[in-house]
Parts: structure tokens; sequence; C-alpha cells
């Protein structure tokens, strides 16, 4: 976020030059793309290529609301995360504390292993010492500034080569600041339902010691779990309509850009955009597996809730643990509006 003057984590936030700069010049990419197709019509699998990364760089331009809209949104989730070892106690129980450690293990695993594939992207600045391409002016991308045509002079070549470092350079900073705290929540739920079933099984070892429906001393711990799984369910709430349209808009357009690569790659094996569509299904199957993570995370509450010896409770006890095992049915799945995002959607995606 530092690198484009983005960071809307800071509450003291404010547009800079360059923040105008970038934003300006994501509201002219569809523009670009228009003019390059226009310019590449005659040569149809530039075409192709060309329709790839408008795929990427429409990505870039309709999740830009983030940066827009939803800071508020986004300082709430990162707070939240900060907070989470205090409110489940971390500090005064090891056991919660190694759990959120490796939580945040995790995370940072993820958030690597993203950077990693979106680096990939980079690979294209070599495109034209491995594999030349006349049809693209031996350029990266099949992209160019309108009125400097790379074709006529090295001059201009070369600014159309600077131009398509900085697109990259772009795409990889924008979108990854959104994905990482994507991750960051996904990644903090599941760990924060961990949690949950960690509490769950402390309350049995106390059950297990207490003598039968002689358990109102219990009551502040399973009140406590009661209002953790609350905070958890509004937090995913909370993560679910701030990523819905992400998530559609990271469907739509990886998709499209995957079948327009596997279209390239079908009649150029060879072709610079491999490493543009590995990047691309990269992206889609690190998201698709965290959300198919979180609902197994989710699925398993529910056994832990029955799990406990919940028949030693009293009866206000076991009324309790009744509302929260019903309310533990629902799983807790992410959306892209109009399917699911899990493992199942990603292959089913693939396979078409």
């Amino acid at each position: 976020m530092e690198v484009l003057k983005l960071n809307i984590i800071n509450p003291n936030w404010h547009p800079t030059f360059r923040s105008l700069t970038v934003l300006v010049a994501i509201v002219f990419i569809p523009f670009l793309i228009i003019y390059s197709a226009t310019v590449y019509r005659q040569h149809f699998e530039t075409v192709l290529e060309a329709l790839s990364v408008a795929g990427c760089g429409m990505q870039v331009f309709f999740r830009t609301y983030f940066y827009l809209f939803q800071r508020e949104r986004c300082r709430q989730i990162v707070e939240e995360v900060r907070e989470q070892r205090s409110v489940y106690g971390a500090e005064d129980d090891p056991r919660m504390e190694q759990l959120f450690r490796d939580g945040t293990a995790r995370m940072l695993f993820f958030y690597r292993l993203i950077h990693l594939m979106y680096g990939a992207c980079f690979f294209f600045q070599l495109g034209p010492l491995i594999v030349p391409d006349p049809h693209k002016c031996n350029l990266p991308l099949p992209l160019q500034l309108p009125f400097i045509p790379p074709d006529q002079n090295v001059a201009y070549y070369c600014i159309n080569y600077a131009h398509h470092i900085l697109l990259n350079l772009l795409a990889v900073f924008h979108l990854l600041p959104m994905d990482g705290v994507l991750i960051l929540a996904l990644i903090n739920i599941c760990t924060r339902i961990a949690a949950l079933q960690l509490l769950l099984q402390q309350l049995d070892e106390k059950l297990s010691v207490a003598q039968w429906q002689r358990t109102e001393h219990l009551d502040a711990d399973l009140n406590r779990i009661i209002e953790l799984h609350i905070a958890t369910k509004r937090f995913a709430r909370v993560i679910y309509n701030t990523y819905q349209m992400h998530f559609f808009t990271m469907f739509s357009m990886l998709c499209f850009v995957i079948c327009m690569c596997m279209n390239v790659v079908a009649r150029n094996p060879q072709s610079t955009l491999i490493p543009f569509g590995v990047a691309s299904t990269g992206q889609l199957f690190v998201i698709c597996m965290l959300g198919n993570v979180l609902y197994i995370a989710s699925d398993r509450l529910k056994e832990g809730v029955y799990g406990i010896q919940w028949y030693r409770c009293t009866i206000s006890q076991q009324k309790r643990l009744l509302f929260l095992l019903a309310n533990a049915q629902s799983e807790i799945v992410m959306s892209a509006v109009f399917i699911p995002v899990t493992m199942t959607s990603f292959v089913a995606v693939s396979s078409e």
C-alpha cells in the first residue's frame, strides 16, 4: 500500500500526488485496452493475448472501489485481527497463544505464496528476449501507448517497454494488499473457530470433574463461548459483505483470463502468456482453497459443541448449548454472488 501511497489502513491517510496518479492510470486502463485491441486486430492470437491482459486490467479497474469506498471496513477488519489475542485471552493461556501463533504463521505463508504467484507476472518482461514476437512489436504485452508506436524508433519502443513494467508493478501492488487483507481475514476466522473449539474442550475438561448438574460455576465460561461465537459470526458477515463483489469480479475476470490464455497456449505452446495464466490460476486456487478451509472449519464447530459432556450441565446451560448448536448448524461460506468460493467451484471452473 505504501508503494502506491494507498495505505488506507492508516487512519490519517489522505490522497497524495502519487496515489492520484495511480488512480488516473487505472481509469485509463479500459481505454488503453480498447486502443491496443484495435491496433492488433489483424492478428487473432495477439488479440486473444490483449483480451487476457484486459481481464487482469479490468479486475484492477473494478476492484479499485476497495480503496475508494471500503476504507472503514478495511480498517475495521485489520483492527479486529489485531485485537483477537486479547479478546480470546491468549496472554493467559499457553495453548491459546500457540494456536494464534500458528494462525499468524499460516497468514504469512499464504501471503508470501500469493506474492510469489503475482511475482510470476514479471517474467513477462523477459518475453522479448526469450521468444520475440514481431506481431507485438517484440513487447512483453500486446499493449501500446497512443501516438507512440513502438515500431517507429528505439525511443518509442523503450517508452512502451517501461510502460509495461509500470503496468505490471501497478497490478501487483494494487491487487496484493486487497487479497492480502482477504487472506488475513479468512485465516483469522478459521483461527477464531479453532479457538472456540479449544474453549469448548477446556469447558469439557471442567465438566468432567464437576458434580452432575452442579455446574453453575461454569456459567461465565459458557456465556463467553456464546458471545465469542456471535462475534465470530458477525466478523464473518463483515468479510462476506465486504468481499462478495470482489469474489464475483475475481471469478468472472479470472475465468475469462484463463480461457483466453488456454486459447493462446493451444495455438502457440511457446507463448509468453503462460506465466500470466499460471499467476491467474494460482490466485483463484489460493482464494478458493482458503474459502474451502473456512467451510470445513465452520462445519466442525457443531461437532465440537455436541461433543462436550453437555448432559452434565444444568438445564439452563443445556438450553443455551442447544441455541449455540442450532446457530452453528449453518456453515460459514464466502460467496461470489452466484457461486460459492470453495474448491468445488475451482474444479468446476478449471474443468470447463
